[in-house]
C-alpha cells in the first residue's frame, strides 16, 4: 500500500513538474524574442541616423572665408537644420509665416549693418528657412556663412558698371613731337601713348605728357609758344599740330579727341 502511495505521489510531482515547465520555456521563449526585437529595433534606429557637420564661416573681416567654428553631429534623419544649429550654438532669431529668419549666431550678426546669415547644405544654397530645410543625406556638409548684403552688392554692381562704361568711353591716343628746324628730314624727339577719355582735349593731354609754355586768348583759346623748353617766337619757330594726318584748325584747347587709336603729331618749324 505504502509502495502505491508513494508511486501515486512520484508520478504526480513529474506531471506537476512537467506542467510547471511549460511557462518557463514560454517565457524564455519570449524573452528571445524581446530581445531579438529590441536589437531590430536599435538597428533601425542606427540606420536612420546620420552624420552632419556644421561649419561657421565670416567674410566680413577677410576677403578669404575665415572658419569660426566646426562640429560633427549624429542626427534622425529628417531632423532640420536649425534643430542641430541650436544644439551647437547660440543662436538669435525672429519667425515668419515663411519659417525662421536667423539674426545672429554666437552672438555674430547686425542688421542695422546689413550683416546676415546665409547656408548651404553640400554647397547648395538653400532656398528655404533653416526651419524647414530636412537633412536626409549621411556625411552631410552645412556650411552657415556670415555676410554683408544690399548696400554693399549693389555698390560692388554700380563701380563694376561705372568702371566698365569708363572703359568703353576710354580712347587711346598716341603723341609725337617732331622737329624741322634742325634737319631736311623731320626729326622725331619723342612719342608717348596714352588712355584717355573720349572728347577729352588735345591741350589736356600734351600737358600730361610734357612740359608746355603757352598764352591764353578769350576769343580763339590756346596758343602754345613752347614744348620741352623748344620754341621762339623772335626767331619765329612755332608749334604746329596735326590730329590723324589733318592740320588742325582750332587751337589745342579746342580739338577734342574722339578717335580710338588717333595719332596727334606737334611739329616745330621756323615760318
Amino acid at each position: 500500500m505504502k509502495k502505491k502511495i508513494l508511486a501515486v505521489v512520484v508520478a504526480s510531482a513529474a506531471f506537476m513538474g512537467l506542467f510547471a515547465s511549460q511557462p518557463v520555456q514560454k517565457q524564455n521563449v519570449q524573452a528571445a524574442k524581446n530581445t531579438k526585437t529590441a536589437k531590430k529595433t536599435t538597428k533601425k534606429a542606427k540606420a536612420k541616423q546620420i552624420s552632419v557637420t556644421y561649419t561657421l564661416k565670416d567674410t566680413t573681416k577677410a576677403k578669404n572665408k575665415q572658419t569660426l567654428a566646426k562640429k560633427t553631429f549624429k542626427v534622425k534623419k529628417g531632423t532640420s537644420v536649425f534643430t542641430v544649429l541650436k544644439k551647437a550654438w547660440k543662436v538669435n532669431y525672429t519667425k515668419s509665416s515663411y519659417g525662421v529668419f536667423i539674426t545672429k549666431i554666437k552672438g555674430l550678426g547686425n542688421e542695422k549693418k546689413k550683416l546676415y546669415w546665409t547656408y548651404t547644405v553640400d554647397g547648395k544654397m538653400a532656398k528655404v528657412a533653416a526651419d524647414k530645410q530636412k537633412l536626409t543625406k549621411n556625411k552631410s556638409k552645412v556650411v552657415f556663412t556670415l555676410k554683408q548684403y544690399v548696400q554693399a552688392a549693389k555698390n560692388t554692381k554700380t563701380a563694376k558698371k561705372t568702371t566698365k562704361k569708363a572703359k568703353a568711353k576710354q580712347i587711346s591716343v598716341t603723341y609725337t613731337l617732331k622737329d624741322t628746324t634742325k634737319a631736311k628730314n623731320k626729326q622725331t624727339l619723342a612719342k608717348k601713348t596714352f588712355k584717355v577719355k573720349k572728347g577729352t582735349s588735345v591741350f589736356t593731354v600734351l600737358k600730361k605728357a610734357w612740359k608746355v609754355n603757352y598764352t591764353k586768348s578769350s576769343k580763339y583759346g590756346v596758343f602754345i609758344t613752347k614744348i620741352k623748353g623748344l620754341g621762339d617766337e623772335k626767331k619765329k619757330l612755332y608749334w604746329t599740330y596735326t590730329v590723324d594726318g589733318k592740320m588742325a584748325e582750332v587751337a589745342v584747347d579746342k580739338q577734342k579727341l574722339t578717335k580710338n587709336k588717333s595719332k596727334v603729331v606737334f611739329t616745330l618749324k621756323q615760318y
